[in-house]
């Protein structure tokens, strides 16, 4: 039994007309990207003006005081102990030259200078063998002066009990010059050494 042909106009309807579909354009998309840009750039606009305004009423010091807070170190209360003036006949080069110096120690725990008063023969008996054993070369230029102090403060923290040994008093005894590694510091409250005179005769 042959098929019933269908109407045109059924098989017409069933298929879409392509051309008619080709022919109507689609709605451009171009006002939403459009949109997008001008949001981004507003939101751009946004962010750098807050930045600036940030920087602008920002105060332009605060950093700065805590840096140097942290950089500068709590500051202890020193005090000073005179040991007295010192005169001693200095190892000859050309004749005979004398050393006469005040010195003063620099201290950094006021207790401590009761410890210096206390042991104060031992001390001084040290300084002195010290001043003894130099050469008015050895004294005539600040680094010889300054290398002096270092050794009167060497002394003086070995009397107090600051110092695991006592330091050489004259190098040329070690033959090498080189110090034992037992005079180690232990801890020093000795700040300095002060010469308040100096005078080579």
């Amino acid at each position: 039994m042959a098929k019933a042909a269908k109407p045109e106009s059924a098989v017409k309807a069933t298929k879409p007309d392509t051309n008619q579909a080709n022919d109507t354009p689609a709605p451009p998309p171009q006002k939403s990207k459009k949109k997008l840009i001008i949001a981004i750039a507003a939101m751009v606009l946004l962010l750098g003006g807050g930045a600036a305004a940030l920087l602008l009423l920002k105060p332009a010091h605060t950093a700065k005081p805590e840096v140097a807070e942290k950089e500068s170190p709590v500051a202890k209360p020193v005090s000073y102990v005179e040991l007295g003036t010192f005169t001693a006949n200095l190892i000859q080069e050309e004749g005979d030259r004398y050393l006469q110096v005040a010195i003063s120690l620099k201290i950094t725990k006021p207790e401590l200078a009761e410890k210096i008063k206390a042991s104060n023969p031992e001390i001084l008996h040290r300084v002195n063998m010290l001043l003894q054993s130099k050469r008015p070369s050895e004294l005539a230029a600040y680094e010889g002066k300054q290398k002096l102090a270092d050794q009167i403060k060497a002394q003086v923290e070995y009397v107090l009990g600051l110092r695991r040994a006592a330091p050489i008093i004259n190098p040329e005894q070690l033959g090498d010059g080189i110090e034992p590694a037992d005079t180690l510091v232990i801890r020093t409250d000795i700040a300095d050494v002060l010469f308040t005179s100096f005078i080579i005769q």
